[in-house]
């Protein structure tokens, strides 16, 4: 019975730590946080200001000339300007739509031409007029837009 009760335990060998796939972990991390650094980068943004001098609100969108998506920039109430922050860079031909109760206007512009002009839009009076045939009453009161 004693035997069975005190069977020697095979010898155990000390290890060192297993430092090799811990190397070769943290430098294939540091090359995929680097290359993802380097392949992802910031929006380049512009800060637009449009000017409606028009008796209406207008909402304000904008897209590049090649592409069909829009980005929402927000609302100019009538008689009034803003001026909209970050706005994501289109690239070089613009397209700027202006719409409210169900008109819209859209103008191009180049890039260079917006630049130029310090990057400010006015809503068209073609907008104004469309409105007025349709009907569509002036927007009650003024406020600061956006």
């Amino acid at each position: 019975m004693d035997e069975l009760l005190t069977i020697p335990r095979p010898a155990m060998r000390a290890r060192g730590p297993q430092m090799g796939p811990a190397i070769v972990i943290g430098l294939v991390v540091v090359v995929l946080l680097v290359v993802t650094a380097l392949a992802v980068r910031p929006i380049d943004t512009v800060s637009v200001t449009v000017d409606n001098p028009t008796d209406w609100r207008a909402e304000v969108s904008v897209r590049s000339a090649s592409s069909s998506s829009w980005t929402g920039l927000g609302a100019v109430d009538r008689e009034s300007e803003v001026q909209f922050l970050e706005v994501p860079d289109q690239g070089a031909s613009w397209v700027v739509r202006f719409s409210y109760a169900g008109q819209s206007e859209e103008i191009e512009v180049d890039r260079a031409a917006l630049r130029d002009g310090g990057w400010k839009v006015d809503v068209p009076d073609a907008l104004a007029e469309a409105l007025a045939d349709e009907g569509v009453p002036p927007t009650i009161g003024r406020g600061s837009g956006g």
